[in-house]
């Protein structure tokens, strides 16, 4: 076996490429989000991340231009207006499979498009991809768009990325992507109020995430306090 290549004191990342620019870009953009920099929320602001993790990655790794990318984006539009309007996109009605799921469904439907596949391939990445994040809840640190949304952001690059190449490879979804999509919307609605962007339950209710919860309460009433005094 050739020696694997890296930068010397750097471990070595196992994922490869495009999956390791994939996650680098997804945290670079959910981190701007988390920053309140200016992102695209493509579906939502918590996995903005996602589409354009994959949509670079892939799109630097087989050499494609600008209007190949249109093409991906397009692919990716036309996913994520079906699952709202057949489903939801939000958080709050869904859990987390209604913004990181769908946006690796999306970001998976675009790898196929920039690699060439079929639009039957592109809707069996949906329905994989989907498939991989069923029942994710939505379970903010502290109610910020933070914890554990932007590391979600990251793995859900790895979903789409192996969801496109198992479409890609001829592996079809058993459940047909309209099916799935409305799956995710039925099981959405049976989630706890607890689960679906309250920061009541999941890991907002660990006893770190308490006291993190707690920590920047504190915060925010002392600046308070600070203004009111100043």
């Amino acid at each position: 076996m050739a020696e694997a290549r890296r930068t010397a004191g750097a471990p070595m990342l196992i994922g490869g490429e495009p999956l390791g620019s994939a996650i680098a870009y997804a945290l670079a953009v959910a981190e701007v989000n988390a920053g309140m920099g200016r992102i695209v929320a493509a579906p939502t602001a918590g996995s903005c991340g996602i589409l354009p993790g994959v949509l670079l990655s892939v799109g630097e790794i087989r050499g494609i231009g600008d209007s190949e990318l249109v093409d991906a984006l397009f692919a990716a539009g036309g996913v994520g207006a079906v699952i709202a309007r057949s489903s939801t996109l939000a958080g709050a009605a869904g859990g987390c499979q209604a913004e990181c799921g769908a946006a690796a469904a999306m970001a998976a439907a675009a790898a196929v498009q920039i690699a060439g596949g079929t639009p039957e391939q592109c809707t069996n990445a949906v329905a994989l991809a989907f498939k991989g994040l069923l029942g994710l809840v939505c379970d903010p640190v502290a109610g910020l768009v933070e914890v554990p949304c932007i590391k979600r952001n990251a793995t859900s690059v790895a979903v789409a990325l192996a969801a496109a190449d198992m479409a890609l490879a001829g592996i079809r979804s058993v459940i047909p992507a309209d099916e799935v999509i409305q799956a995710m919307g039925a099981i959405g609605r049976e989630l706890p109020v607890s689960l679906r962007e309250t920061a009541i339950g999941g890991l907002a209710a660990t006893p770190t995430g308490k006291r993190i919860a707690t920590e920047i309460n504190a915060c925010d009433d002392q600046a308070e306090c600070h203004a009111q005094k100043g």
